[in-house]
């Protein structure tokens, strides 16, 4: 982000469903921040796409151009650091990778693809960031354009986080696909079934908890909450009157489904992209206030840009951390805890991969880059889960666990990074394995194979478990690099295994590189 005298400048892009947002704030040196502008597009990204499980072209268009708009305006106030985040639609379309390529070359935009429990996850930052502190638990809940998310929590720190597959264009491809008549009381009362079906053993997590108020947020419930107030008192809400009640849904609701499609375009306050699919939301709105049984609900105005920047002022150091090392260690440490992963190797790994990492950038083998050497930390500690399945094809078991794990705080090409660094860790990237596809990965796609090294050397000089070796370091004299690595006197197997990594190491840097392997003292060159 840029530096200026007066803070840096940071632009915020939530690519959903629905909707596109942009938010513009400015970070002053002491974390204060001031929101610059706020912009809302009703992209439709998501139209026909949750059937088919591709984007359409004509919305993956309009996504473009919106981007491009988005970034123009980002570059207008100085903002040298943009975050790019998609949700649902691209989520789960199988062309999302296509989608991501293009918006990259065409508006230079870098969009990553958050998982459903991490999209929970910042709107429960957002939201809860702007209400007065509580212990007690919350219920926030945000209803997308693909899919409701779900959370627990205090002002303290989640409890539960939840992510349904369950939003207003989803539902409307399905039932309604924009027609233009009247919605029936069965046809309504059909959606509203699928809500609940769809729903219940989400809800059922939700319902353990003593929940002390329900919190929404999102553009449909802020539309349906105005629209009651209109119907009701003829004016929209003010600022202070944040309650909405589900007898009010109720009326709202069996008012908007008697109007056919060109009348709801026509309502006060509703856009005509939002009059498309507004039934839908509503549907789900109540239904879920059905099953939690909760006669009211506050209607909050944050969303998940907020807990984006909420999210980037912790990691800047500013504001409260609830979580020692922050989100993303903890979830890190709470798979590999789960799966029963030996602590002491793993650690030892973690500092043998280091330092070549480290010493690799001091020799200029590597340019520094603080977020992949961060994703190989994380990686060195996973590395061996999948033993928890079978230590045969461990490094595979692996790679699934990680890329089947929602692990908060991380992108999904951040995810795939990891996993892919875990399936190479074990003797270094076969040739099949070096011709694995890198897709997903992004701009981490150039890192893998270096970091894929140095955990695999790593691995090798661990080969025993017995942290036989101690240091394992890249250095220069005048114009030559050496490997030069030092342990105790029990370091045969390691040394044994390092042998025929020459090729690997070539691999990964791109240049000869010779070894030295001392043992108590003794230099041993190879």
């Amino acid at each position: 982000m840029q530096e200026t005298g007066s803070g840096r400048i940071l632009g915020i892009i939530d690519l959903g469903s629905n909707s596109a947002h942009l938010m513009v704030v400015r970070i002053a040196p002491n974390g204060v921040f001031a929101v610059l502008n706020r912009v809302k597009h009703m992209l439709r990204l998501g139209e026909n796409a949750f059937q088919t499980k591709q984007l359409q072209e004509d919305a993956i268009q309009r996504a473009l151009h919106v981007l491009h708009s988005f970034g123009a305006m980002c570059a207008s106030y100085g903002a040298q650091e943009v975050i790019t985040v998609a949700t649902s639609a691209v989520r789960d379309a199988d062309n999302a990778q296509d989608f991501i390529r293009r918006a990259h070359e065409e508006t230079g935009l870098a969009v990553t693809v958050i998982s459903g429990r991490e999209e929970a996850r910042l709107i429960y930052l957002g939201v809860s960031s702007g209400l007065p502190h509580s212990l007690g638990q919350r219920l926030f809940m945000d209803i997308g354009g693909g899919s409701t998310e779900l959370a627990v929590g205090n002002s303290l720190d989640h409890a539960c986080l939840e992510s349904l597959k369950l939003g207003c264009v989803r539902l409307d491809n399905q039932f309604l696909r924009g027609r233009e008549k009247a919605v029936s009381d069965s046809e309504f009362a059909e959606m509203r079934h699928f809500v609940r079906m769809e729903a219940s053993h989400s809800l059922q997590r939700v319902l353990a908890y003593e929940i002390t108020e329900l919190v929404g947020s999102s553009g449909t419930i802020q539309t349906l909450h105005a629209l009651g107030h209109r119907l009701e008192r003829g004016t929209p809400p003010g600022p202070d009157e944040t309650t909405l009640s589900l007898e009010s849904l109720r009326r709202t609701a069996r008012h908007i489904c008697a109007l056919p499609l060109s009348k709801r375009r026509e309502l006060p306050g509703v856009s005509p992209r939002r009059a498309e699919v507004l039934v839908p939301g509503a549907a789900i709105l109540q239904a879920m206030l059905e099953e939690l049984r909760l006669d009211t609900m506050q209607v909050s105005a944050r969303n998940i840009l907020d807990g984006i920047l909420v999210d980037q002022l912790r990691r800047l150091g500013y504001g409260t951390q609830p979580v020692p090392g922050g989100i993303r260690e903890q979830s890190v440490q709470r798979l590999a805890r789960r799966c029963n992963f030996e602590e002491r190797h793993a650690r030892h790994m973690l500092s043998l991969t280091l330092q070549l990492h480290d010493s690799a950038v001091d020799c200029g083998l590597i340019s520094p880059d603080r977020q992949s050497r961060e994703l190989l930390c994380h990686a060195a500690l996973l590395h061996d889960i999948g033993i928890f399945i079978a230590y045969p094809k461990h490094a595979q078991h692996s790679h699934y666990l990680i890329r089947n794990t929602e692990l908060l705080g991380f992108t999904q090409d951040e995810i795939e990074f990891m996993a892919q660094l875990a399936l190479l860790h074990g003797k270094g990237p076969s040739r099949k394995q070096e011709n694995a596809s890198t897709e997903g990965l992004g701009q981490l796609a150039q890192r893998l194979r270096p970091c894929a090294l140095f955990l695999s050397l790593a691995e090798a000089l661990d080969r025993t478990h017995c942290q036989n070796v101690h240091t394992a370091e890249f250095r220069r004299d005048g114009n030559a690099i050496r490997l030069h690595i030092a342990g105790n006197g029990n370091c045969l197997v390691e040394q044994d295994a390092i042998k025929g990594m020459d090729k690997a190491v070539k691999k990964g840097l791109g240049r000869d590189i010779p070894l030295t392997f001392s043992s108590r003292g003794n230099a041993s060159p190879r």
